[in-house]
């Protein structure tokens, strides 16, 4: 049984195993390195503006959620997404970051974000 690792003392290079179903492919294994830490997604539709971990692990539809594990069978991130564009470039949620927003989740349901808006209204009319 896997258990929760921490992803604070995760390092580049480091190798790493995603377990998942991709393509409906049940109990598959994945290995790879940690190719980045810290790595903000592009802006787009599912970026979190979370630091991710960048691996090179397999990860396809179908892995999402699944857990990434280090050597010592941790669970050190959670596999979430894929650029479309790129190939061999796979991301996971620090698992550090799950344990911190965790119960707000199961408390609300969502996870409740503080943020500054700003929305501008012209003071002068044509």
């Amino acid at each position: 049984m896997a258990v929760p690792g921490s992803s604070a003392r995760l390092r580049v290079g480091e190798e790493v195993l995603a377990i998942g179903n991709p393509l409906g492919l049940e109990q598959t294994l994945t290995r790879g390195i940690v190719s980045a830490i810290n790595r903000i997604l592009p802006d787009m539709p599912f970026s979190l503006m979370e630091p991710m971990i960048q691996t090179d692990a397999a990860i396809n539809p179908g892995n999402s959620g699944g857990p990434l594990l280090n050597r010592c069978g941790e669970i050190i991130g959670l596999t979430t997404a894929i650029l479309p564009d790129a190939q061999n470039i796979g991301f996971a949620v620090p698992i550090d970051v799950v344990h911190a927003i965790l119960p707000a989740l199961l408390d609300k349901g969502h996870v409740v974000r503080p943020w500054l808006g700003s929305k501008g209204i012209s003071l002068f009319r044509r």
